[in-house]
């Protein structure tokens, strides 16, 4: 579903306020996904730890197109607790780098593509991988400006209690 929007109230002689109401995916742009996207019985974007979504973050380049398994993961993104990978939108995760990425610590793996799975996954193997081992996902980042490196990530999802994923307005502050 696309963003829409309309007014429901205007700035207007003798009218104290404007209002607007908005419809939209809970995956569209910069967004979260919670475990219950693809778990059934998974937790919600309420039952989320908000810790997994703050703190200090390394952005890894993942250049290239197609499925990077765990032997092709560069060797900055293993020991990190958030990875965010700069992939033009062309490179995925295996489900096994996954596996990989959440046995040395991962805590959230994040990506500039619209989905850490290829976008033909139709089970979506690697969001189970990760959801099921407690790694959050962030996905559709804009990382265009970020170089590689280490930096302070700020990208909370909103409380929404009973849904399956939540836009975010996510943030890298260079350290």
């Amino acid at each position: 579903m696309r963003f829409r929007w309309r007014s429901t109230a205007r700035l207007v002689k003798g009218t104290l306020s404007e209002s607007t109401c908005f419809t939209m995916s809970a995956h569209i742009g910069t967004h979260v996904d919670a475990p219950s996207h693809v778990i059934d019985g998974g937790d919600s974007v309420g039952d989320l730890a908000l810790s997994a979504f703050f703190g200090p973050a390394r952005v890894v380049d993942l250049p290239g197109k197609g499925e990077v398994g765990p032997d092709a993961l560069p060797r900055g993104a293993l020991g990190a607790a958030r990875l965010l990978f700069k992939t033009g939108g062309k490179t995925f995760l295996s489900p096994l780098a996954a596996v990989r990425l959440a046995e040395r610590g991962a805590i959230l793996v994040g990506t500039d593509a619209m989905s850490v799975d290829h976008q033909d996954a139709a089970d979506l193997p690697v969001h189970r991988t990760l959801l099921s081992r407690g790694v959050a996902v962030l996905e559709y980042l804009d990382l265009s400006k970020a170089a590689p490196g280490e930096y302070l990530l700020v990208a909370l999802p909103l409380y929404f209690r009973e849904l399956d994923g939540s836009p975010v307005r996510a943030i890298l502050i260079k350290t």
